[in-house]
């Protein structure tokens, strides 16, 4: 399954853009920005409500307003059961694009290929499916799963003097980002034996589930080192936890997110120490982007999927800090 996912396409924005421009505009501009009027495109998030989705459907409105194509929204609301069934009616209103956030790697991709099969093309946001599609826009969760692990290492790791214990929590645990960062934290952890994770429960995406688990693993654990959220909302759960032990300066909470000024606050506020940022609002601008160049009949080389990396940064207190690394609404 990870195998598939790392296989699809991936080239830099700028390749993309340029190719696709040239092989679909040529020299005529103004066809470029007429031709997709009227067309129709549905998003079926995970959820509406929270900032990363709303990030992505501001920016990609913005989009379809100067092209004259329509974005529909269908939230699922934290609903998976509910998700596929919007996806399935989504489906037999033949849209010309579908944009889809995965819950997991397995649980749409049937309807993925069946949506391309009928000629729908499929552009998938920040969680990939184990099914290709026409596009991808979003992180690369192995290199920030890589990256924090290296960072734990460091700091819990040898002559830290610390104890080396990790707790995980990942929204999903058959999440596409869920699955790609462990992966990638584990093959660095396996170099290290004196880290040890102690914990790897998923929260459900629920900032208070987090609370939770980590409460428990603190009782546990109290010389616990460092907990990896793979999510910056429910990791603040977890975060708030460690401040309600009154370890917040012993344990560093790490997590991943869209960066926006929720999660500078949170660092602020030392509810997060680290947040490694893909940054919503820049995601929602890329797939704005390839939603046009893909109703105007981009595709990727011999049918690939066409990828487009998230840039990222890190955020965290001291030196170089500022509240303009996040982004607001």
């Amino acid at each position: 399954m990870l195998k598939i996912l790392k296989k699809k396409f991936r080239i830099t924005l700028a390749a993309t853009l340029l190719a696709a421009c040239a092989a679909v505009v040529g020299n005529d501009g103004a066809h470029a920005q007429t031709s997709i009027a009227g067309k129709k495109v549905i998003f079926v998030p995970i959820s509406m409500g929270i900032s990363l989705t709303e990030g992505w459907v501001r920016r990609m409105k913005e989009h379809a307003a100067i092209y004259g194509y329509t974005v529909d929204v269908r939230d699922a609301a934290f609903n998976t059961g509910a998700m596929s069934e919007l996806l399935a009616k989504a489906i037999s209103e033949k849209p010309d694009l579908l944009v889809v956030h995965n819950p997991t790697v397995q649980v749409l991709s049937r309807q993925i290929k069946q949506a391309e099969s009928e000629g729908i093309k499929v552009l998938q946001i920040n969680l990939q499916s184990n099914q290709p599609s026409a596009a991808f826009v979003g992180a690369n969760w192995e290199r920030i799963g890589r990256e924090i692990a290296e960072d734990v290492v460091k700091e819990c790791g040898k002559d830290s003097g610390k104890s080396g214990k990790v707790a995980i929590i990942p929204g999903q645990l058959t999440a596409a980002d869920s699955v790609m960062m462990n992966d990638a934290a584990f093959k660095v952890f396996e170099q290290h034996p004196e880290i040890s994770v102690v914990s790897n429960q998923a929260s459900d995406w629920e900032p208070e589930k987090a609370r939770q688990i980590t409460a428990t693993v603190l009782q546990q654990h109290p010389d616990l080192c460092a907990i990896f959220g793979h999510w910056d909302v429910h990791t603040m759960g977890a975060g708030n936890a460690v401040k309600d032990a009154g370890l917040e300066d012993k344990v560093l909470v790490y997590a991943t997110g869209g960066g926006d000024a929720v999660a500078c606050k949170a660092i602020e506020d030392k509810v997060l120490d680290r947040a490694w940022s893909y940054d919503a609002d820049g995601q929602g601008r890329d797939a704005g982007t390839i939603i046009d160049l893909l109703l105007q009949g981009a595709a990727g080389p011999d049918g690939s999927m066409l990828s487009i990396e998230s840039p990222m940064k890190i955020i965290k207190a001291g030196e170089g800090y500022s509240s303009d690394l996040c982004w607001k609404m």
